[in-house]
Formats: structure tokens, sequence, C-alpha cells
């Protein structure tokens, strides 16, 4: 597929011809891969599934320019003698901090299975911009875009807010509020009548020089949702009503740390009707170089 083979070429390449400036340019390299379980329950489809993720950055002059890229596989079991699900994701962001405390990022996610889907081939466009005031606020508004088989398209807006709450020099409190509208323009094309959906979510969070924990949670509607960023993508056709989840990251020193997140959310199976419970487990390693 030409669109996978460029994207993988570049992908592999950045690293490498961003490297061969590392005289010239500040250079910090960051690398995680993520592992995740998942097990559906009360499902008609689908029994369970894992997902591997492997996701780098790179901050230039000072973090003035940052690329970020991704590559994520994911397979599901099925049930009832059905096809299983395999799907490839492929996703670049570029941040521009030039013009700090203003910033702004713009991005691509492409999605590729084998099985036979609307969400196959599918091209997510986005883009996000906001205010940083280091160590205190930030506020932003995300936009994405994407475009499946079926001439179906699906817009979404994210605002977003996040405030520190210091405890000492070393240690406090993140909270972080967003909103998410998603509109979809021909709903009939995945069995709904509905073109609009909203939701709200919330997290906070305790951090030290050595740790952080956190809870979030979210209720409301929410369907072929872009979240983190742009990196990752709810592309089937399942109606999302709300969740909660609990993480944790901890820090060996500057160049390693551990994170693990326990996340629940609940859907509706469009195809069967089923209300259906997920639960997430998913565990990374981060090294910054």
């Amino acid at each position: 597929m030409k669109v996978r083979r460029k994207i993988l070429i570049l992908g592999f390449a950045l690293p490498v011809i961003t490297a061969s400036f590392a005289s010239d340019i500040d250079i910090k390299t960051y690398i995680a891969p993520y592992a995740t379980y998942l097990y559906y329950d009360n499902s008609r489809i689908k029994k369970d599934g894992y997902s591997f993720t492997l996701y780098g950055s790179l901050s230039l002059n000072k973090a003035t320019h940052v690329l970020e890229f991704s590559y994520g596989n994911t397979h599901l079991n099925y049930k009832e003698n059905r096809a299983d699900w395999n799907q490839n994701d492929y996703a670049f962001a570029y941040t521009n901090y030039m013009f700090f405390p203003f910033y702004a990022k713009v991005g691509y996610h492409y999605i590729d299975t084998p099985n036979e889907d609307i969400s196959d081939n599918a091209n997510i466009y986005f883009a996000d911009a906001g205010y940083i005031k280091t160590y205190d606020w930030n506020a932003g508004l995300g936009f994405y875009y994407s475009d499946y088989k079926r001439d179906m398209g699906v817009s979404q807006l994210t605002p977003h807010i996040g405030k520190y709450f210091w405890l000492d020099y070393y240690s406090g409190f993140y909270i972080n509020v967003s909103g998410n509208w998603i509109n979809l323009n021909k709903p009939s094309k995945v069995g709904l009548t509905k073109h609009n959906y909203y939701s709200a979510e919330a997290s906070i969070s305790y951090f030290t020089s050595k740790y952080s924990i956190g809870i979030k949670g979210w209720g409301g509607e929410a369907i072929f949702k872009v979240d983190k960023g742009g990196f990752v993508v709810y592309n089937l056709k399942e109606k999302y009503r709300g969740g909660a989840g609990i993480f944790a990251t901890y820090y060996f020193d500057n160049n390693i740390n551990i994170s693990a997140n326990l996340d629940y959310n609940t859907y509706k199976e469009i195809d069967t009707g089923k209300n259906v419970n997920t639960y997430a487990v998913t565990v990374s390693v981060g090294f910054s170089f």
C-alpha cells in the first residue's frame, strides 16, 4: 500500500535525518513502548485483545520544535466464528513553541486494517493551539477531522484547560478538564440517527519529583472519538457512555520511568444493542536521552 510505505519510510527515516544535524541542533529524544491488555464484559462480538505501541518524540532547540511519532498494532479476539480484528496505526505530529507561551500543533493519523470495515484506510487530521503559563496553567482548543469510507466524516472539537496547585517546590496537584463535541456528517452509514455527541472529562493527579498518581473520569456520549492528542482513535462502531481510570508513573532517574494505567469504559454495541464494559491495563517504560 503506497500510503503505508510512505509513512513507514518517514517514520524510520525521521530520527536518522534529525540526528545528522545533532552537532548543530540541541536534541532531546524520548522513546516509550506501551503494552495493553483488553477485556470485554457482556459483548456478543468481542472476547479480549491486546495492543502494542511504540511512541517517540524529538525536541529540538530547547523544545522550540517537537516532533512526535508512533506505531501501534492492535489484535482483538472475536466470538461466534467472526474473523479476529487486526489493525495498524501510524501517527505523526509537529508542535511549534517559537511564540511561547503560545503553541500550535498539527498532525496526521492513518489506520490500516485487513478487515472489511468503514475505518480501513481512514485518515485523521488534527490540530491544537493554546497558551501555557509555565508551572501554573494552560488552555487550548483541539480540532480533529476523521475521513472514513462511504464518504463519512467525523468532526471533533476539544477545549481543554489544566491548572497546577503547588504544595511545595517539589510536589503538588495537577487538574485537567476537557470537553468534546463530535459530529457525524452521515450517521446512517453506521446505523445511527443522531449527528451530535457531547462529553466531558476530568483528571486529578498528585506529583512529586519521584512519582505521580492520579484518577480520571468522564461522562456523556462519544463515538469515533480521537484521544491522546491525536494518537488514539476509537474507530469501531461503539457508542461510549462513560468511564474512569487510575494511573501512576515512577521516575527511576531523569532518563527512565515506568507507567501503569487501569481504565474502565462502557459502551453500546451498535450492531447488537448490547451494553458492554471494557477493562484495559497498560504498562509502559520511557527512556530519555
